[in-house]
């Protein structure tokens, strides 16, 4: 009996037949004019940094290209990304000691105080300075445009004679703390928006444009205009094809286990990441199962119970205590999980198909499951309603975990329900939300 553990990394193999993306983005960054920044939007584990890898080596056989890898979150406490970009690229460029000497210069004109004048001037200064301002101003400007002419060194000295693209791969810059992400964002825009650059940005969309809503939070700033005014190429990662994801997943599973294919392509969703990690502890549970269930044991049970626990936690923790309502909800006796099961057609479809019946005891299923359990990376918190008289405590639960405005905070709660109240959390966060919210006078459920 066989186990192939797969890790979770990033790959540069296209296993999700995401070639074809790969290719058209070579192209694009080949002969597009510069500068250029391209947004790969996605979320959590769909695949972003493998894409990205994908591109990157397809471009290390193309002359005309150079490209660095930065990671913003490793440097989220540095005092200027714009630096630490630029000394990743001195770095993996190997530019030497010219490069580090015009690079020290830069840091240094970055962290002056001329630059900073303009941040740390009150609206009355500005009005009692006059003249005097004003000429700091020039000089301010004046130094702005030769640092940008170091900056223009520095990449014209990493495009050598026979390079045509510097190619900046900016991977989970939406790990960052939101001021860090917008450090990124205004280098971009201010200083590395240089000729013969391209920025590749692999983000999830909503949490950047969520950070960027609240760093702005008392301006009117709409978040997707400051982004497109930044980002000039958008691409969603499209979900993965049926036919490229029943194969990413028959490469993940011995052969003795294909019959459960149909069940986990059902239940599983399109998120790659996730689904590695899920079947890896479904082979851990089915080496268990195998050794202590002998013959009788049912492969497609075990990952039936697996999937119910990471679908429906609620449902599955019912199931420890009373493991016949499984063979119900297949006979058709949903219960007071009828509404849940109606909105989640994959788990009412993976009961059904299962083939739980009396006769078979799903005990030492539901009791693998807890011993190696998967947990759902992400979870959703949804207010389905709340007591009127305890709608001024919501409305601050509410600010509090947005740090919304009071209008609209008030507008968000008095709205439609059910609404979503946060997205993409832990179990544990989600937890917590939901105990505030529920102690404010809310109906919660996570999903």
């Amino acid at each position: 009996m066989n186990i192939q553990i797969s890790n979770d990394e990033p790959t540069i193999y296209d296993t999700l037949d995401r070639s074809k993306y790969a290719d058209a983005f070579v192209q694009v960054i080949q002969t597009c004019d510069t500068p250029l920044v391209i947004g790969l939007y996605g979320t959590w584990g769909v695949g972003k940094t493998s894409l990205m890898r994908l591109i990157q080596s397809k471009l290390s056989f193309s002359e005309l290209c150079r490209s660095v890898w930065f990671d913003p979150w490793q440097h989220q406490f540095d005092e200027d990304p714009a630096i630490a970009l630029l000394h990743t690229m001195v770095d993996e460029l190997d530019m030497g000691d010219e490069g580090k000497k015009i690079l020290t210069i830069i840091a240094g004109a970055l962290g002056s105080i001329l630059l900073k004048a303009t941040t740390t001037l009150s609206t009355t200064e500005l009005k009692e300075l006059g003249e005097e301002y004003e000429k700091e101003r020039f000089q301010i400007r004046e130094k702005q445009i030769r640092l940008r002419k170091h900056f223009e060194l520095l990449i014209k000295k990493a495009l050598n004679k026979d390079t045509k693209r510097l190619v900046f791969f900016i991977d989970d810059l939406d790990r960052c703390v939101p001021e860090q992400i917008l450090k990124v964002l205004e280098a971009l825009k201010l200083f590395l928006n240089l000729p013969g650059c391209v920025y590749i940005l692999g983000v999830d969309r909503s949490a950047l444009e969520g950070s960027i809503k609240n760093r702005y939070k008392d301006f009117e700033l709409n978040e997707a205009n400051y982004l497109d005014k930044i980002v000039q190429l958008p691409f969603s990662i499209p979900p993965i094809a049926e036919k490229s994801m029943e194969e990413f997943i028959i490469n993940l599973l011995p052969s003795e286990l294909h019959e459960v294919i149909p069940i986990l392509y059902r239940g599983l969703g399109d998120n790659p990441r996730q689904i590695k990690r899920f079947i890896n502890t479904f082979q851990l549970n089915h080496q268990l199962a195998s050794s202590m269930l002998g013959a009788s044991y049912m492969p497609r049970l075990l990952a039936s119970v697996l999937l119910i626990q990471y679908r429906q936690p609620e449902l599955y923790k019912s199931a420890i205590q009373n493991p016949s309502i499984f063979v119900d909800i297949s006979s058709g006796r949903e219960g007071i999980y009828s509404e849940i099961l109606k909105k989640d057609i994959p788990t009412m479809q993976v009961i059904k198909d299962a083939g739980f019946n009396h006769k078979i005891d799903i005990s030492p299923y539901i009791y693998l499951s807890e011993v190696a359990g998967v947990r759902k990376i992400d979870f959703d918190v949804i207010m389905n309603s709340y007591t009127n008289e305890m709608k001024i405590g919501i409305i601050k639960e509410v600010r509090t975990l947005t740090n919304w405005g009071l209008k609209e905070a008030k507008d968000f709660v008095e709205g439609e329900m059910p609404v979503t109240l946060a997205t993409g959390l832990s179990r544990e966060k989600a937890e917590e939300v939901k105990e505030r919210f529920v102690a404010a006078g809310a109906n919660i459920d996570i999903f």
